[in-house]
C-alpha cells in the first residue's frame, strides 16, 4: 500500500568527471523514479540539495510521480467532500498518516439555491464563474480553518481529493455545466484527475496535487464512487447495497462483477428545506423522538434546547406520529388530537417536546416527506427487480449519507422508507464520500480500482419508468398499501 504522498529521503552525491548527470538524473536515480515530473520551481531549489540527506514530497499522478517540494519538514494533506449543503474536509499528516483537524461548513453556494438544478439554471444565465469561485473561496476558507486548527502553513498541505457528484465536481474545476441537465445528459469529463492546486485556484502549496474522483455519468458522481470504494462492496462475490441520501437519494446495487446505480429525490426529506423546522444536525437539533403516554421526549445534539429538527428526526417523529394514531396510514393528520390545528388555513401540528417552545409541522410538508420516503423504497424495489433479484438476495446494505447519520432502522422500516432487512446486514458508513477521498490519500493503488469500478457501472434512468411510478403510488402510504411488499423472506 502506497500514500498519495510520501516523503522520501535525498541526498546527492557531487558530480565529478566520471560522474557528470544532470542534477535531475541524479534526482531521478537516487529516488529510484524514472517516471519523475520535476516541476521548474524545484529543479530552481537544486543547488540545496547536497550529499547531506533532506526529506521530500513525492506524490503519485496518475502512472507517474510528482516531486512537489524538497527540504520540506512535514507534508499534510486535505481529503474534502464537495456536498451540495455542506462541504466537510479533514486534515491529513503523511507523516503520522492520521487525521489531525476536520472542519464541517455551510457550501456558500446555497446563496443561488440549495438544490443542484436551481445553481445550474443561474450558471446558465452567465454566472458560472461567479458559482465556481463562490466554492473555490468557501474551500480555502476551510482550508484556512483546517490549517488554524493545527497550527500548520498552508504551504505544507502537498495534496487535496475531492469527491462530489458530477455537477459539484464541474463547479470545483470550473467547467460548464449547461450540457449536464439536458439530454443527452453529457458532462465536460468523466475522469477529471490530477491537476495542480494553482490550476484550480486553492490555497495550498503550489505544485500540491489535486485529485478529483471520477464519475460514471451525469448522475452518478465521485461521491457515489467514493462511497462504493468506503463501502468495499466492489470486491465481494455476494450482491450488496449502498444507500447514500443527502440532497438527493442514490442506490447502487452489484457485486465484484456489476453494479447498477439509480438516483432519485428522496434526499429532501432528510435536508433542511422541506420542512419548516428542517435543520441540519447540529447544537439544539432534534434527532430522536419519542412519545409515550408521560409526554413527548426530544433527543438533541449536545442536550441543547429544541431548535429545530433533522433527517433522522424527522424519521422518528413521522414514525411516532404514526404510531401515537395522530397520522393515519394516509399520512393525514387526525383533527380530533389536541395538539392538532389550524394555522393559516392549514392543519398543522405542534410538536411539544419536554422542554423548549412547540415546534410545528404542516399537512403539506408531512406529505412532501412521504413522497420522499416512498421515493426512497420504489427506487429499491424497482432497481432491485430489474435485474431479477429481491430483497432477500441482498446480503449488505451500506447506508451513508444523512440516512447513516444517526437514523433509527427499525423506525425507517416502520415507516416503509425501507425494507425489513435484518438489523445485522445494515452497516451505516457515515461521510462515505468523505471517507473515499480519504482513502486515496492513504492509498493510492486504489486508483486502479476506480477505473474498473465507473467502466462497470450501468445508470438506470428513473424520472420516466413506468414501473416506478406504478409503484411509487402504494409506497407513499405508511407504510405502504401492501405491507407484505416490505417483508424479507429469510
Amino acid at each position: 500500500m502506497s500514500s498519495l504522498i510520501t516523503l522520501r529521503k535525498l541526498s546527492l552525491p557531487s558530480p565529478t568527471e566520471d560522474d557528470k548527470r544532470a542534477d535531475d538524473q541524479r534526482i531521478r536515480d537516487a529516488l529510484g523514479l524514472e517516471l519523475l515530473e520535476i516541476p521548474l520551481a524545484v529543479l530552481k531549489k537544486i543547488s540545496s540539495i547536497g550529499e547531506s540527506e533532506i526529506s521530500c514530497a513525492v506524490g503519485r499522478n496518475g502512472k507517474g510521480n510528482k516531486l512537489i517540494d524538497i527540504s520540506v519538514p512535514s507534508s499534510y494533506s486535505v481529503a474534502i467532500d464537495l456536498g451540495t449543503t455542506n462541504l466537510v474536509a479533514e486534515l491529513y499528516d503523511n507523516r503520522s498518516h492520521r487525521v489531525v483537524s476536520k472542519v464541517k461548513m455551510e457550501n456558500p453556494q446555497i446563496a443561488y439555491g440549495s438544490d443542484i438544478l436551481t445553481r445550474m439554471h443561474h450558471a446558465m444565465l452567465d454566472k458560472a464563474d461567479e458559482i465556481s469561485q463562490c466554492l473555490i473561496q468557501g474551500i480555502n476558507a476551510g482550508v484556512r480553518r483546517l490549517c488554524d486548527q493545527a497550527g500548520i502553513e498552508a504551504g505544507d498541505i502537498h495534496a487535496l481529493v475531492a469527491a462530489g457528484n458530477t455537477v459539484m465536481s464541474h463547479f470545483f474545476l470550473g467547467l460548464d455545466v449547461s450540457r449536464i441537465p439536458v439530454a443527452p445528459f453529457v458532462p465536460v469529463v468523466r475522469k477529471p484527475g490530477f491537476f495542480k492546486s494553482s490550476d484550480v485556484n486553492i490555497d495550498i502549496h503550489s505544485e500540491a496535487l489535486v485529485y478529483v474522483l471520477p464519475n460514471a455519468g451525469s448522475y452518478v458522481g465521485g461521491d457515489i464512487v467514493a462511497g462504493i470504494l468506503a463501502s468495499g462492496m466492489h470486491e465481494d462475490d455476494e450482491v450488496s447495497v449502498l444507500i447514500d441520501v443527502g440532497t438527493n437519494a442514490e442506490v447502487v446495487i452489484g457485486n465484484r462483477d456489476w453494479m447498477l446505480v439509480g438516483a432519485g429525490a428522496a434526499g429532501p426529506a432528510l435536508e433542511e428545506g422541506i420542512a419548516g423546522i428542517g435543520k441540519r444536525a447540529e447544537r439544539g437539533i432534534i434527532y430522536d423522538v419519542e412519545m409515550k403516554d408521560s409526554g413527548v421526549k426530544c433527543s438533541t445534539f449536545d442536550n441543547a434546547p429544541p431548535e429545530g429538527i433533522c433527517g433522522s428526526g424527522m424519521v422518528s417523529l413521522i414514525y411516532e406520529m404514526y404510531a401515537a394514531g395522530i397520522i393515519g396510514n394516509d399520512g393525514i393528520l387526525n383533527p380530533d388530537h389536541e395538539n392538532v390545528n389550524m394555522l393559516r388555513s392549514q392543519r398543522s401540528f405542534v410538536l411539544s417536546c419536554d422542554r423548549g417552545e412547540g415546534l410545528v409541522i404542516k399537512q403539506t410538508e408531512i406529505d412532501n416527506f412521504l413522497r420522499s420516503k416512498a421515493a426512497m423504497f420504489t427506487l429499491l424495489l424497482v432497481l432491485l427487480r430489474s435485474v431479477g433479484l429481491e430483497f432477500s438476495d441482498v446480503r449488505k446494505v451500506y447506508v451513508a449519507g444523512a440516512l447513516g447519520n444517526g437514523i433509527d432502522v427499525k423506525k425507517a422500516v416502520g415507516i416503509g422508507m425501507l425494507p425489513d432487512w435484518p438489523a445485522e446486514r445494515i452497516v451505516p458508513i457515515g461521510n462515505a464520500s468523505l471517507k473515499g477521498a480519504q482513502m486515496i490519500l492513504n492509498d493510492s493503488t486504489l486508483l486502479e480500482q476506480e477505473d474498473s469500478i465507473i467502466d462497470g457501472i450501468t445508470y438506470k434512468h428513473m424520472h420516466d419508468d413506468p414501473e416506478f411510478m406504478k409503484e411509487f403510488r402504494g409506497a407513499i402510504f405508511i407504510p405502504h398499501t401492501n405491507p407484505e411488499m416490505l417483508r424479507v423472506q429469510l
